[in-house]
């Protein structure tokens, strides 16, 4: 017996197919072939499905997207970190998220902070993806010069040569300071293809900060490939006052065993009395350490006794040449 709303009670009747009235208002149906399973009070709503897959989907996003949230953090971290213990844990987790970490590298790249910037370009040396080379050829033009030398220092640590073109580029066209980032990739690079290079730029034109940067890569290659083009500045006799990369890396180092961090801080330019003073001297120096010949050698020496400073040196660099060729 069952009671429908706006229709008067009926009876279910099993064997009749047709429906029956009784007493006046009572019907007999026939039975319904629905089975309780196909009843829509059993059936799930399609609501409770497209709950399932959305939650899912957020989940799924989370372990997709864990890592770039958290690279973003650190790099907030930093950004507003009080302590150097603090930004160096953050960054030591960046270099580790590797290409994952990008969201928070390029957070700290926009930064209007040159110090953070800096944080940035170290994080880009661990990355070897091709976005990584393009932010750190963005860099080679950075307003801070101790950006520009960190974003060469990275492309070289890569080992790519296909940077040497944009170098090359980079020292002929820049200032000063790009034209010594330029030198310090090439210097890391270390290829006989760089050290070709340099010893190219060595025999150009150019003013003596751009050249105190090429003696200071060659002599910190330290090989025979690069005697041709340290021999090539000896008659360069104008006054620099660009100190020696040695003595600014050495007194940075020094920041940073006292606590300074990781990122390049400005610094006084250090001066020793042992410095030389001319692009000539500068380039003798580096040649005193390649090839261990103290021959005497200065700009107000007489022509002849640099003459024979040269020829010794050039002597030293033939023998090394025909030695290899044997």
């Amino acid at each position: 017996f069952t009671h429908f709303p706006d229709a008067p009670p009926t009876i279910i009747c099993g064997g009749c197919r047709a429906p029956r009235t009784l007493v006046g208002y009572v019907k007999i149906a026939p039975m319904s072939k629905k089975t309780g399973a196909e009843s829509p009070r059993r059936r799930r709503p399609w609501a409770a499905w497209v709950a399932i897959a959305m939650t899912l989907s957020i989940c799924l996003a989370a372990l997709v997207l864990r890592t770039p949230i958290q690279a973003r953090y650190w790099a907030w971290r930093i950004e507003r970190a009080d302590s150097l213990a603090v930004r160096d844990a953050c960054l030591g987790a960046l270099c580790s998220a590797g290409d994952a970490g990008r969201w928070g590298v390029a957070a700290l790249l926009d930064s209007e902070e040159a110090e953070l910037r800096q944080y940035g370009v170290l994080v880009l040396h661990h990355l070897r993806t091709a976005w990584a080379r393009e932010q750190l050829l963005e860099r080679l033009v950075d307003p801070d010069p101790d950006i520009q030398r960190l974003a060469a220092v990275g492309l070289a640590i890569q080992g790519d040569e296909a940077v040497i073109p944009a170098l090359k580029w980079l020292y002929r066209t820049g200032d000063a300071n790009a034209a010594a980032s330029a030198c310090v990739a090439f210097e890391y690079l270390g290829t006989p293809e760089a050290v070709a290079t340099l010893n190219e730029l060595a025999a150009e034109p150019g003013d003596p900060a751009r050249r105190a940067a090429l003696v200071d890569a060659l002599a910190g290659i330290g090989t025979a490939e690069c005697v041709p083009g340290l021999l090539s500045l000896l008659s360069d006799d104008r006054l620099c006052d660009v100190p020696l990369r040695s003595d600014v890396m050495a007194q940075r180092a020094l920041g940073f065993l006292q606590g300074e961090g990781y990122a390049l801080k400005p610094s006084s330019r250090p001066t020793t009395a042992e410095s030389p003073r001319t692009i000539a001297e500068r380039a003798a120096a580096a040649l005193v350490r390649i090839t261990e010949l103290r021959v005497p050698f200065s700009s107000s020496a007489t022509a002849e006794q640099r003459a024979q400073a040269e020829q010794a040196w050039a002597a030293w660099y033939e023998n090394q040449q025909s030695g290899s060729r044997r």
